[in-house]
């Protein structure tokens, strides 16, 4: 028997930039498409317990600390409805060529054997390396997925078009 289609949109955010966060912008915007397909959808925020320092300079001191550490920060909480989900499309910033670790902390927390997985990056640059450690990190189940240039955050649909198609693309 073939179980229907639910797909969870699992993005990271800031705990406190909820409002600024152009992941869950982008996360907002693929829901919405979703939906509208008639696809059983779901969302997830992928968010630290701790904040990050509000200063550029000590941001990025904590977050490449936290990446050469291979840290799992807490979150604030966990998805429960993991055993319904057939895909998942996964936000993400690009933090220094990775994810940020608190992506690693959720992913870490699933067994994501037979589910579909679509990284989409919002960055300023290529994420090719950032979805190539995705897929090395759970392995075949990882689709190519998409970038979404940080500039075009506020109108990501013709790239989470792209991911979505990724999503119920036959299986090869």
């Amino acid at each position: 028997m073939i179980r229907p289609e639910k797909i969870l949109v699992a993005y990271f955010v800031q705990k406190g930039k909820e409002a600024t966060s152009k992941s869950a912008a982008v996360a907002r915007q693929a829901v919405d498409m979703l939906k509208a397909k008639g696809v059983d959808t779901d969302s997830f925020a992928i968010t630290p317990v701790e904040e990050y320092p509000a200063d550029e300079a000590n941001l990025e001191l904590a977050t490449k600390a936290e990446r050469d550490s291979h840290a799992r920060p807490a979150l604030v909480g966990k998805y429960s409805g993991m055993k319904d989900i057939t895909g998942v499309m996964l936000v993400s910033p690009n933090w220094w060529d990775s994810f940020p670790q608190a992506v690693f902390s959720f992913l870490d927390d699933y067994d994501f054997a037979q589910t579909r997985v679509v990284p989409v990056i919002v960055t300023r640059d290529d994420a090719r390396n950032v979805r190539a450690q995705l897929r090395d990190f759970l392995g075949n189940w990882v689709l190519p997925g998409v970038d979404v240039k940080e500039d075009a955050a506020s109108d990501a649909s013709v790239r989470l078009s792209e991911a979505i198609s990724q999503l119920f693309e036959p299986s090869k």
